[in-house]
């Protein structure tokens, strides 16, 4: 089962509405998946969190928050 979050900046690239994230807990790590939150159809695997490289699940959670940032708002301004 996988429980999504939201992500305080992401964007929908489709519909503009903030996107949410969840993890995937694998034998070797965690799959991170994001989609948007008005279910407009997007959702994306964004990438793979390693067991080997984590020490703390919290970890996990800021990784995977971070793998959204291509989606945020926060590109735009720099």
């Amino acid at each position: 089962m996988i429980t999504f979050s939201k992500h305080g900046t992401a964007l929908c690239p489709d519909c503009g509405a903030s996107l949410v994230y969840g993890t995937k807990q694998e034998p070797a790590g965690w799959k991170v998946y994001y989609e948007c939150n008005d279910r407009c159809g997007f959702e994306q695997m964004a990438g793979w969190v390693k067991l080997s490289e984590i020490t703390h699940l919290d970890d996990v959670q800021a990784r995977a928050e971070a793998m959204g940032d291509r989606w945020s708002d926060r590109n735009d301004q720099e």
